[in-house]
């Protein structure tokens, strides 16, 4: 659908060619486009003074009245000679006083025209916000308006009433340069938000009309003029932001939106632990999650870390007489008391650098832990997500990647709570049995719905 942009650059193109022309005649085959059929007469004789826009409605202005015309999702104008050939998608035809004609086409036919006599009141019935590329001096109304808010911001934007002229496209586009989520709460956004949000919206629409909108499927401006703002588009219709992060999609309001979960999160601080057993399929989460450019907190490179620290390393040696991680491994699981001394030791200083990394950064965090439930860790995060493949799987798993016998695969599985345990406390389930690329695409899936559930 033509938004704020492309009908600028409509109305740009015919100023040129209909100002000072006098309708002679209309052909209206199809009526249903005029809104007022009856006031089509008012027409015939006027004069084109000027064409304005209003949001993402042309306003043609006569000497007599005014046309008020929506393009909807496929309405253009062809301002040709004459005796130019129709075809079927040419509804209305304007006869004008120098042997040309100016025809509108709609292939979809949801394109309408209305007749007023005052400007005042033509606006009256379009009750539209202000033009998104003209709203900051708005802020304190548009603010007051937001608050009121509950619904997502992408679903407020598209609202006319609230602002006017942004579509489907610029405002998943206005969303990532102002670094919000389409779905965040509008009445969560404080006034510096709102202030990035119109930013954005005439940095990107004053860019996209100078360069005649943007041209997606059949939209042309006029007379086949095609825009270029497509290639300066950041997330609409991408798979990579600006700065390589995956793009994501899903339904707001039953509207595709393209956001970067990266990006768009800049402002959010919201963490996630990550969990399940031996041979789960962790690691494979955390090396995609990471590649995504999500924060991501490793626990066992922590624990690596804690035993080349000097005091850490004395206190273990004491008691193991080893610091060989394997070899302390086999002891703990046949001494539950040892195992305690152990975890004194080492997850004061797991816990520590969990917290550094969760306090210092912002977005979406990801903490991989997998005695997050064992050792009672669940209050460092916001959300559970679990790492799930069946027990046979995760047994013959760990008997490959560890080189070790069944009887030792299965006490190391069973040194843990269970993960149907787990997954009946667990928020999300990644289900890590399938192959790589199956397991990817259960992160994505995960990952979005961790995202939409924010709000």
């Amino acid at each position: 659908m033509p938004e704020l942009a492309e009908v600028e650059t409509v109305r740009n193109v015919l100023k040129e060619d209909l100002i000072g022309r006098k309708i002679i005649n209309i052909d209206l085959i199809y009526d249903k486009i005029f809104e007022n059929k009856e006031e089509i007469n008012n027409l015939i004789g006027a004069i084109y003074k000027d064409i304005l826009r209003y949001g993402k409605y042309l306003i043609f202005c006569f000497d007599k009245g005014y046309l008020l015309s929506h393009l909807r999702m496929e309405g253009k104008y062809f301002y040709v000679l004459k005796d130019y050939p129709l075809n079927k998608h040419m509804h209305v035809i304007f006869y004008l006083d120098n042997d040309k004609k100016l025809i509108y086409q709609d292939v979809r036919k949801f394109g309408r025209m209305h007749y007023y006599k005052t400007l005042d009141d033509l606006k009256k019935d379009l009750d539209l916000g202000p033009d998104a590329n003209m709203a900051l001096p708005y802020i304190d109304i548009l603010y007051e308006k937001l608050k009121k808010s509950n619904k997502p911001i992408k679903t407020l934007l598209l609202e006319q009433n609230f602002i006017a002229g942004l579509g489907n496209i610029y405002v998943d586009e206005v969303l990532y340069k102002a670094q919000i989520l389409p779905n965040r709460s509008a009445s969560t956004l404080n006034k510096e938000d709102l202030n990035n949000i119109l930013v954005a919206s005439k940095e990107i629409l004053d860019l996209a009309i100078k360069n005649k909108g943007t041209t997606i499927k059949s939209y042309t401006s006029s007379l086949n003029g095609n825009g270029n703002y497509q290639n300066y588009l950041a997330v609409h219709t991408k798979l990579k932001c600006p700065l390589n992060h995956d793009i994501m999609t899903f339904k707001i309001g039953g509207r595709t939106t393209y956001f970067c979960p990266i990006c768009q999160m800049k402002n959010i601080k919201y963490t996630i632990g990550l969990t399940g057993s031996i041979a789960s399929g962790k690691s494979n989460i955390l090396n995609v999650l990471k590649e995504m450019g999500f924060v991501v907190a490793d626990s066992d490179k922590i624990v690596k870390e804690a035993y080349n620290d000097l005091n850490i390393s004395l206190k273990i040696k004491e008691i193991f007489n080893t610091l060989d991680r394997k070899e302390i491994a086999k002891i703990i699981f046949n001494n539950k008391e040892k195992k305690a001394l152990l975890e004194q030791i080492i997850h004061p200083y797991v816990i520590e650098k969990l917290e550094n990394i969760k306090n210092n950064n912002n977005g979406l965090i990801f903490l991989d832990i997998p005695l997050l439930y064992e050792a009672k860790l669940n209050y460092l995060v916001d959300k559970v997500v679990l790492a799930y493949l069946p027990y046979e799987l995760e047994l013959k798993r760990l008997i490959e990647r560890d080189n070790i016998d069944i009887n030792y695969a299965k006490l190391k599985i069973e040194n843990q709570m269970s993960l149907e345990e787990k997954a009946k406390l667990a928020d999300y389930i990644i289900d890590t049995s399938g192959s790589f690329k199956e397991t990817k695409n259960n992160i994505l899936k995960v990952v979005k719905e961790i995202i939409y559930g924010l709000y």
